[in-house]
């Protein structure tokens, strides 16, 4: 990674107007890329995150705000000049957009007409086939190809032109976890083989906990949570981006089931159901038993698991503590000051107390 920005998006106003009805898209956002990031931007439908995205190549011009790409004023291009500047800034989308009467070697090359000579771009469409690991698939037509298939078509089309930033636009959200999976590889695989910018536009944290080192959270046209992965997933501020976390990691599917047999856990006075989540070093070290060595609390795990982002353990349990007030009170003190951050569950409630 550098420090250098390629993209830079400051104070972007999107403004809709339609049947006497005012739409704030997007309101006042400010981002910035570094060139060699995956950045995800995510967000529930209604969020405005493709909005956003979209102002990055001027698709869609801001109604207030400035956006800088590769060191070019993008609002201040002519149509020519912007052109030239939209090669280096593919883009991918749900649906692929392919074109059904085309071979998958003339949907690749399209982009490359009038540009390259036959043989150039012959040889040019059986590497970008080859990167993609689709080189037996160039005289088959898009109806001949699964949806992850036609993607990667889209992906090596997109790359045609060698740009310096990708953007996908809900690419995976029509694909199956196994095929969205093996095309978040794929992107990742490109961002370092081509030291290519990824822009992660998605609905799903799932997708941004796979391959993104930075990530914003995006809710009513504002950037509402931003920051580095491993900072969002372990210390998330704001609670549609714990909901999101919840989701990813499969919290909030094992704190339905937990609360949903609450009446089997008969809490006792001197017990306590609460979620550890911790990050780094401290998951390697032995908790449970160091909570009972130290202060006698016997910990039941109900649920636990250890997800890896960007080299960095993240470990979340859902306990029940079990000892004397004092103790508890000692026991979680203890795990505070170990950087474990703790909390307090009512099941009674049927949520995070």
């Amino acid at each position: 990674m550098t420090n250098e920005a390629i993209i830079q998006l400051k104070d972007i106003d999107v403004t809709f107007h339609n049947k006497g009805q005012t739409v704030e898209a997007v309101k006042k956002v400010s981002l910035t890329v570094e060139r060699g990031d995956i950045y995800g931007v995510v967000g529930y439908s209604g969020a405005g995150k493709s909005t956003l995205v979209r102002v990055i190549n001027r698709l869609q011009r801001p109604t207030a705000g400035s956006v800088e790409v590769s060191g070019q004023d993008i609002l201040a291009l002519n149509p020519r000049e912007l052109r030239t500047a939209r090669t280096k800034i593919g883009m991918i989308f749900q649906h692929f957009n392919l074109m059904a009467s085309r071979t998958i070697a003339d949907n690749v090359g399209y982009p490359l007409k009038g540009r390259l000579s036959r043989d150039e771009r012959k040889k040019k469409v059986a590497h970008l086939l080859d990167l993609v690991g689709l080189s037996e698939k160039a005289e088959d037509y898009p109806a001949q190809l699964s949806g992850g298939q036609k993607q990667r078509v889209a992906i090596a089309r997109a790359l045609a032109n060698d740009p310096e930033i990708l953007i996908s636009d809900e690419a995976t959200s029509a694909l199956d976890p196994k095929t969205t999976s093996s095309i978040l590889e794929l992107l990742k695989r490109l961002n370092k083989e081509l030291g290519l910018t990824v822009v992660l536009i998605t609905h799903e944290m799932e997708a941004v906990k796979e391959i993104c080192n930075k990530v914003a959270v995006m809710e009513a046209g504002e950037i509402i949570e931003r920051g580095d992965l491993v900072t969002i997933f372990s210390r998330p501020e704001k609670p549609l981006t714990q909901d999101f976390i919840n989701t990813a990691t499969q919290i909030n599917q094992a704190l339905e089931k937990i609360f949903r047999q609450a009446a089997t856990l008969n809490l006792s006075e001197s017990q306590q159901l609460v979620q550890l989540q911790y990050v780094g070093a401290s998951t390697d070290a032995p908790l449970i038993t160091e909570l009972y060595k130290r202060y006698g609390v016997v910990s039941n795990i109900l649920y636990g698991n250890v997800e890896i982002l960007q080299d960095t353990p993240l470990g979340n349990l859902i306990v029940v503590m079990s000892g004397e007030p004092d103790k508890l009170a000692a026991a979680w003190q203890y795990c505070q000051d170990a950087g474990i951050n703790i909390t307090h569950l009512n099941p009674n409630d049927s949520e995070v107390a």
